[in-house]
This record gives structure tokens, sequence and C-alpha cells, in this order.
């Protein structure tokens, strides 16, 4: 740094420095050094480097941004404390002026380019290349040797380790950098299509603009690998980065506690806590009040395969390009991810940000990448999460909601209560087993937990509370929105079943039961189908929202989802506080939407068990409504991810001709689903093969050996044909052992199924 005295000298002699050699030797002086600007002689210096030709501005401005990246880098990643960020916004209001004086200077990956440009209207969609996945949680060290359990039975012979990490508490986001410079950055959204918020996350200074492609940010190395390891890992990336044109990193975008208490204090206490307001700034569409948030950034995840061999390979890399991350600890057992957490947790009140849990993972990235997906998590990570935080509050009432399949579902409202910094006024029960397993009546004074630090659950009654006002609650006979009669029916694999019907035995009546209302043109239940039809996981039609729906619901003007595409500006128009223009907005949302993608659309159906990852599944594998339509039990069954229990209710639905009369309804009203690209063949050892098991395997549960056979590219069926190409049997098989042993069919031992898919 130069001293500020030199810098009020060249102020005071400016005018005859200028005209003279010593202006020559001055300006040659500013380009060689970094100056730090006083604000008072800012304008009177900005004239000196006016005065300097372009090479020398050059030089100057590269000097400045290797100084401002290398403060950013010290502050931010180094988490260095000499470093302030008014010596920051000097250098980079410097930068600035030279860039004002020659604009050809600015560079794509300029300090000075962090804010800028107009507000968005909106923000435009990103699909990933590779998609965005969560985590699944464990509570407790039971459920994490439950999970390794999972493992061992998929991998009996692997040898791997468990990485550790803090959990952010904070939203997920994806940086594409293009040559080194940052292009791109999305949130995950659905982990398929997030949103562009590029301009946002270039506010957060944590996030390098440019990233160093040399990795010469390894001081750090020393002091936790060899050199010999460090310079071994340095060589394999740096070759892969320069045949690599395109990088992908993923982090979380987070709130310092201290600058989210600034703010809520500045704001009158508005925000709830750090992390939804990180969540909210990211989504302003005028990056200057992102800016003003002071967000963090911490990255978890290096997406391009640059040779890393490990998770713990990533973060080194990643921090060595310039990026914070939390340097992980790596332990070969279970106990020392126990310990990990423990210390977590006593130091979790001192750390700069919110964290709800640790995340634990396999390190070796071979290994991790065998095991797969389940739903929307890879197996081989999990989040340890921290004991939920509790409260204590009383039941004021149980209000009822009916959902769009019917089912009724009591709902607690609460006497407001604080549960780990978030008001809280109302908790599902999900249905009366578990009134009943809880105790619990009107009046009680409960225990609340946000499980996970979000969802808010009644998990205990305090019976010693009670001053005999308490009341009990039962399910109602009737359909509170309807009065038609409701019914208490079994939800399992088999479907939906009368619990009093004489067929239904009484331990299957205690499991998955719900009340249902049997009046399938029940108000409530048209009106949910028609919510989740316009939501943003199925058409998406913005500016239809509930209160719309039901205007148009009690006038008449529709009767289910296919009528929304028959409504004209001049239908929507004359509906009470509807001006012109508000309709038109209307009609041109609906109309707009009339091109579907088959994920889209197989999810609108609003069929049981269908969520949006089976809803995409289904078009992966099938790639036309037609050929879902047309699909058995079995090759429905067959597909990775959807269980028989799916499997069923999704082929009941498409044996109903009022639902195929829906779909085509739809057709004819000008919906167009588009085809979907179906996926390629998984390799593997059992690539092209069709297996069935029967009887009861030892090693492993059924749902774990079908996710085996999946891992090794083959196809898992439930019955045995022709075209099968393995029977495994187990103990106890049933008949499907006779019937291959009948079509001559390869009938293999447990054993020679585990030795066949290692």
């Amino acid at each position: 740094m130069v001293c500020f005295g030199v810098c009020i000298y060249s102020y005071c002699n400016y005018n005859t420095l200028s005209g003279s050699r010593g202006g020559d030797i001055l300006k040659q002086w500013i380009s060689d050094c970094v100056v730090v600007i006083p604000r008072e002689i800012e304008g009177p210096l900005t004239c000196i480097f006016s005065k300097m030709d372009k090479s020398e501005a050059k030089k100057r401005a590269g000097k400045l941004r290797d100084q401002i990246n290398e403060l950013r880098y010290r502050y931010h990643v180094l988490d260095d404390p000499k470093v302030t960020d008014e010596v920051y916004d000097s250098l980079t209001e410097e930068l600035r002026e030279i860039e004002k004086n020659f604009p050809d200077l600015a560079t794509p990956d300029s300090p000075t380019q962090r804010v800028g440009g107009k507000a968005l209207s909106k923000f435009q969609k990103v699909r990933h290349a590779k998609r965005m996945l969560s985590l699944n949680d464990a509570f407790s060290e039971e459920e994490m040797r439950d999970w390794e359990q999972r493992l061992r039975r998929l991998q009996p012979h692997g040898a791997w380790a468990y990485v550790c990490e803090l959990k952010f508490d904070g939203l997920a986001t994806s940086l594409i950098y293009e040559d080194g410079i940052f292009v791109q950055g999305a949130t995950r959204g659905d982990g398929f299509v997030g949103e562009d918020v590029t301009q946002n996350l270039k506010t957060i200074r944590a996030i390098p603009l440019r990233i160093d492609l040399e990795l010469s940010h390894d001081s750090f190395v020393p002091k936790l690998r060899e050199k010999e390891y460090w310079e071994e890992i340095k060589k394999r990336v740096i070759r892969n980065t320069h045949k690599v044109r395109r990088i992908e990193v993923r982090g979380e975008v987070i709130m310092r506690k201290r600058d989210f208490n600034k703010l809520n204090k500045l704001e009158g206490g508005k925000y709830a806590n750090p992390r939804n307001t990180a969540a909210g700034a990211i989504r302003q569409l005028d990056p200057k009040v992102t800016a003003s948030r002071k967000l963090f950034w911490q990255g978890y995840q290096l997406m391009t395969d640059l040779g890393q061999q490990t998770h713990e390979e990533e973060h080194l890399i990643l921090h060595a390009m310039g990026f914070p991350v939390d340097l992980p600890a790596v332990y070969s057992d279970l106990k020392g991810v126990f310990a990990f957490r423990d210390h977590v947790i006593k130091i979790r009140e001192n750390l700069d940000f919110e964290v709800d849990g640790i995340v634990a993972q396999v390190n070796e990235r071979s290994i991790f990448e065998k095991f797969g997906v389940v739903g929307k998590a890879s197996r081989g990570a999990i989040a340890f999460k921290f004991a939920a935080k509790k409260a204590t509050t009383v039941i004021e009432d149980i209000k009822v909601q009916v959902g769009r399949q019917g089912n009724l579902t009591p709902v607690a409202v609460l006497r407001p209560v604080k549960v780990g910094g978030v008001t809280v006024s109302r908790s599902s029960l999900h249905n009366e087993d578990e009134i009943n397993r809880l105790g619990l009546k009107i009046g009680d004074t409960v225990v609340v937990q946000r499980a996970g630090d979000v969802i808010p659950q009644v998990v205990e009654v305090l019976p010693k509370m009670r001053t005999g006002k308490e009341r009990s609650f039962h399910m109602p006979k009737v359909c509170p929105i309807c009065g038609q009669p409701t019914s208490r029916r079994l939800i399992s694999s088999s479907g939906s079943r009368d619990v009093n019907s004489p067929s239904t035995s009484l331990r299957a009546a205690n499991a998955g039961a719900a009340t249902v209302c049997t009046n399938p043109k029940c108000y409530a239940q048209q009106l949910r189908r028609l919510r989740h039809f316009t939501s943003k996981a199925a058409f998406d039609m913005e500016g239809v929202g509930p209160k719309i729906l039901e205007k148009f619901f009690e006038e008449g003007l529709i009767r289910g989802p296919e009528d929304l595409f028959t409504l004209t500006p001049g239908d929507i128009a004359p509906l009470e506080r509807l001006a012109e223009k508000s309709a038109a907005n209307i009609y041109e949302s609906i109309q707009s939407k009339k091109i579907v993608t088959l994920p889209r659309f197989v999810y609108a159906l609003g069929m049981l068990h269908v969520g949006e990852e089976t809803a995409i599944d289904l078009a992966e594998h099938f790639g036309s409504i037609e050929k879902i339509e047309r699909a058995s039990f079995e090759e429905i069954d067959a597909i990775p991810n959807i269980g028989s229990a799916v499997a069923k209710s999704i082929r009941d639905y498409f044996k109903d001709r009022k639902n195929l009369e829906y779909i085509k309804k739809l057709e004819d009203n000008g919906v167009v689903i588009e085809k979907q690209k179906t996926l390629i063949k998984k390799s593997g050892k059992l690539a092209g093969k069709k297996l069935v098991v029967t009887g009861t395997l030892d090693s492993m549960s059924r749902d774990e050996a079908k996710a085996a056979v999946r891992a090794a590219g083959g196809d898992w069926v439930s019955s045995v044909s022709k075209n099968t190409d393995y029977v495994v049997v187990g103990a106890e098989p049933g008949s499907k052992a006779e019937k291959a042993k009948t079509l001559g069919v390869k009938i293999l031992s447990e054993k020679e199924f585990l030795k066949l898919i290692k």
C-alpha cells in the first residue's frame, strides 16, 4: 500500500507536477503502485488518471484488479480480519474511474461489474446440465447406522471413508465458468430447471468473477497434507482445466448472523431468519437490493470432472481456485462422524453462520457414483441433522382440510409460538391414528418442534397441564365442505379399501388409514385438483391463483381443468373486481401454457402417489402419453425408483375410461403434450437383462435388491415370462420358481445373485 501522505502531496502539487517531468514521474509511480484514494481527493486524482495514456491505464487497471481479487480472497476465503471494506471499496472506485475513461478496458470479470445494469422484470429459466439433488435426513445415530447398512447391502465388499462438512442453512446455487470467467448462476428450482440469478450472484464478493485455473491459492495445503500429495493433485487438475472450457461449481448462498442482526435491527425486526432472508435477497429483481443485503457464498461441490478422485479433493481444488469452502474432515467409520457432529453441536452458537447439521458422504467418487440416486437425493450422502428446536404451546382448535384425493387431514390451530426464530400457528396432525397415538385433546398443552428446523409438528402432549376443560376430537362423519358421508379407508400397496370391510384385517386398519370424502364431485376436491393443475410444477399458470379459480368455479365457468382452455376474455372480464386488462392477462396466461412438457402433464393429472420425480421417471422411460396409457403393470414396476404400490396406482388410473376421456378433452381443447426423449439404456453387468426375485433374501431387503439390479443396468420385473433372463430364489419362494423351471428360465441362488451384481 502507498502512504496516504504521498497521495496528499500529489494532490497539493498537482498543477506543478502535471506540466513537467514530475507529472510523468507521478503517473509512472501511480501505474506501478496501488493507491488507496481518500474520498476528499478522489476528484483531483481522477484528473491525473484521465491524463494517463491507454497503455499506462491498462497496466494500472490490471494491478488494481489483481490487488482487489487478492483482498477478496484474503477476506472471504482466508477470513483475514485485517482486510477492510473501506480499502476494498476505495480500490474498486479507482478502477471504476479508469474504466469510465477507457471503456474498452472494462472486462467481464472486473470487480466493478459486481453491481450494474437495470432491474429485471422477471427471471429467466435455466436447465441444469446435471440435476441438482437434495439430501435425505437422519436425526439419530441409529438412523445413520441404518443408512450405512443400506450402503453395505448394495456394496457388500466395498471399502470407503466418510467425509464430513457443515450443512449450511441457505439457498443452493449453481455457478458456471467459461475459460475461468463467471458467466451464469442459477437457483436449484425443481432440480432440473432453476432461475437465472447471475446478476444477483455477482453482487456477492465471496464468489470469484474469475477463478484461478492454475490453482495458485494453495498456501494452505502444507498444513493439511504432504506437499507431494498436493502437487500430484495439482498437476492432474491443471492438465484437465486446459482441456475443459466450461466448469460448474455448486454451493450455498448464506448470510452471516451479524449481517442478519444488523439488517433486522435496521428494518424493525421484519425478517424471520438468515436463511429466508438470503433466499429472498437472491430473488430480488434489482441487483442493487441484493447487494445491500451483504450475502455470503460457500462452495460444496465441483461438478466438472477435473480428475478429482475424492470429495475431499473437490474441496481442496475449489479452495485453490479461490472459492470459500469448508475444509472437510475424513473418517474411516461412523464413530468419527458422530464425534464430528458432537463437536459441531458444541461450537454451533459461536459460528458466523446458521448450520442445521452436518453432511456425511462417501468420500471415494467411484463408489459414491455407484450408489446412484433415490428420489431427489444421492444414496451415498446424508444430512445428519441436529435435534429439532422445540417449544410448548396450546392446541386451541383442530380444523379439517380436504385434499384433492378426498383425504381429510386434521390441522392443529396453535396458540402462536416461536420455534427456532419462526412463529408457528398451524401444524398438521396427519390423521386420526396420529391423534390417538399422541392422546391429544383440544385445549392440551403440547410440545411442538420444527422437524429439520423447517416443518412444525406436535410431538408430545403434557397431560399434567390439563385443567379438565379439554375436549376430545373425532374425525367428522360427513365432509365439512360438501356434507356427503366420509369413509375410513386403508391406503396401501394394494390400493384403497374400506377399513370396515370384513376382508380388511384389524392390523391393516391401524396402518395407513385415512378418512376420505366419498363424493368425487366435492367442491373442495375439485378446487384442489384445479390448483394442482395450475401449480408451478404442473401447467405453471402465473396469475391464475386460488381466488381466480374459485371465481371461475362459483360462476359455473369451469367444472374441471379442461374447461380452462375454452375460456375467452369476454367470459373472464364480467367477474367481480376483474378489469378488462386483468382478464386479458389471465386469458393469455392460460393460452400460453397449451404446449406442455410430458413430465409436467403427467404430474398435472394428479394421480395417487405420483409426484414430480415419478412423473419425470415415467416421461423419460416411455417418451409419450400414449405409451404410458398402454403400459402394463410390469413395465411400470420395472422403472427405477417406482415401486409396486405406485405402479398399481398408475395402471389403475389409465384403466379408468373417465380418465382417458379427460385426457382426450384436454387435447381437444388445444393442449399439446411434447414428446420426451427417452433415456439411453444404462450399461453394467446386467444391461438388458430382466430379473425376478421370489422368496426372502438374507442379505438385503426387496427394495435394496431392486436398487442393486438397477445399479447394475438390469430391469427388475414382477412376473416370470419367456422373456425373463434370471429368477433369483430366496427362502420360501412362491410359484414363480416353478414357473421359471417350466419356461426354462435360468434360476440363481442368492449367493450367485450377489456374485452377479458385484
